[in-house]
């Protein structure tokens, strides 16, 4: 009698786990069969990815956005302005001033019109070697470009003129274009928000501050300095510049008059990028005008960012007095996403891998880190780890990137290092058209190397929009439309899905062990 009442507990017992379970399962039936179905495609790659193209992605929040574009777009471009082309190098240059009409692109024979020469009878071969020399397609390793970290940051000089070179106006108007041709592409991968990197300061303002500053010195009597010197004037002419940039954009994308046109389906921001390897005086100018655009546009720019190889020698050298500035600069108030550790053992010494995340986080006070590929080299990486969870510090991890540029790829790659650590984690494609790629392949990748399953891509997706740099209010409006796409999303899949299979997924999710597929 007693063992009866024993097994009588222990089945009302294993019943009430059933029926838990059974409540959780079918509070979110779709998504326990979406779940299920997309391990089903783990086989079968080509399915997996249109799967995940379909999948909502919430948002990229680490694309430079003149790397973001594929060089056919560029070339285009190049052609409709007469841009020029220097074939010993694959360079695209400007059309030089004064020149004859005869000889739009100068006297020197090795300068020629890019439309001469990607016309012709060998036009095509030109054309196909151009857009290796501006992207990574088909790269292999030479005596002159031994590594994909050196192709990779060679394409922006090569490309920059079609961006519209140091001409200010022509800037402005190809950036409208570019972001309207970008918005395109997340509306076509289901991406519903992007924050753009730009390098909004360049030129006469940029020279102008950091002449100002001179010497460098402490940083309070610096900012003091460009104050003097019209600091604050020309931050509020650029946010003006950029509010027209807006403008431009809307009116090309035309939301109002169509909302369901292509691209409209995307809410994006801008971050303002400073170009770290520059000399000190310039980057603490760049810093300063930066933080200042984020304080006078925050409802289009906001946060900042160091840009550049993070192994070069300037960068290096001064990394630890950027950090300091950068703490100083932007304070509490604005948002700071930031490149480091983008490193790997060879690349540079092993005195310079140990620390660079750690002051980012803790000296500069970035909310998000970009790559965080050598979080394995730093001191005391646990308790940096459950220091950047403590913060909620983000890390934008771009697969493709750090296998293009640092050779780190598979089990190499921390990014299960940071998801188990409870690290909030995001996926981005950092430079999609230097690399080829999309954010789709980001996910693929996570996916296939790294053995993500759904529920952690979506987590994933949910995450870029909560850790962005919009405002609470904003954040809400995106998580909801986020939430109402992944609804869609899964009920469109559990549709698909026969009954056989809906009905394995469930016994699946009530009893987690391997059950034979129903066909």
């Amino acid at each position: 009698m007693r063992r009866r009442r024993i097994w009588i507990v222990v089945l009302l017992a294993v019943a009430a786990v059933l029926l838990a379970r059974l409540f959780v399962v079918a509070r979110d039936l779709p998504g326990t069969i979406t779940a299920a179905h997309f391990e089903t495609l783990r086989a079968d790659q080509p399915r997996m990815r249109a799967f995940l193209n379909r999948m909502p992605k919430g948002g990229d929040l680490h694309t430079h956005l003149s790397g973001a574009v594929y060089a056919e777009r560029f070339l285009a471009w190049a052609v409709r302005d007469g841009l020029c082309f220097r074939r010993a190098d694959m360079t695209l240059l400007p059309r030089p001033d004064g020149a004859a009409p005869d000889q739009p692109c100068g006297t020197d024979p090795a300068v020629v019109p890019l439309a001469d020469a990607v016309s012709g009878p060998k036009g095509q071969t030109t054309y196909d070697l151009i857009l290796n020399a501006l992207s990574t397609r088909w790269f292999l390793p030479t005596l002159a470009v031994p590594s994909g970290h050196d192709q990779f940051f060679a394409t922006f000089g090569k490309f920059n003129a079609a961006t519209g070179g140091s001409d200010w106006d022509q800037t402005a108007r190809r950036m409208a274009e570019m972001v309207v041709d970008e918005l395109k592409q997340y509306d076509a991968s289901k991406v519903q928000y992007v924050e753009f990197m730009v390098t909004f300061f360049e030129g006469a303002d940029r020279e102008r501050m950091t002449q100002a500053i001179g010497a460098v010195g402490e940083p309070a009597a610096m900012l003091a300095t460009l104050q003097r010197s019209g600091l604050d004037a020309a931050v509020a002419a650029k946010a003006r510049q950029v509010a027209a940039i807006v403008a431009h954009i809307e009116g090309l994308r035309d939301c109002a008059g169509d909302a369901t046109r292509p691209g409209c389906g995307v809410t994006f921001r801008f971050i303002a990028q400073v170009n770290r390897n520059s000399a000190p005086a310039s980057v603490f100018a760049q810093t300063a005008l930066a933080a200042g655009l984020v304080r006078a546009a925050p409802g289009m720019v906001v946060g900042l960012n160091y840009v550049g190889p993070e192994d070069y020698r300037v960068s290096l050298r001064d990394y630890r007095t950027h950090m300091k500035w950068i703490g100083f600069l932007a304070g509490a108030d604005v948002p700071v996403a930031l490149h480091a550790g983008e490193l790997w053992l060879g690349l540079v010494p092993p005195d310079d891998l140990d620390f660079h995340i750690r002051e980012a986080v803790e000296i500069a006070g970035a909310r998000r880190i970009g790559h965080g590929t050598a979080v394995g080299f730093e001191r005391n990486m646990e308790g940096l780890l459950a220091e950047m969870r403590r913060r909620g510090v983000t890390i934008e991890i771009a697969l493709t990137s750090s296998d293009v540029i640092l050779g780190v790829r598979g089990r190499a790659h921390p990014i299960v290092t940071y998801l188990n650590a409870g690290v909030p984690v995001t996926l981005a494609t950092d430079d999609a058209g230097v690399s080829r790629i999309d954010l789709t392949n980001e996910y693929f990748r996570a996916a296939r190397d790294h053995g993500l399953g759904y529920a952690r891509l979506k987590a994933i997706a949910h995450t870029a929009l909560a850790h962005s740099f919009l405002t609470e209010a904003e954040k809400d409006r995106e998580g909801a439309r986020l939430d109402r796409a992944f609804a869609d999303f899964e009920q469109n899949v559990r549709e698909e899905q026969p009954a056989s299979a809906q009905l394995v997924a469930v016994l699946q999710a009530l009893l987690p062990l391997p059950l034979p597929q129903l066909r």
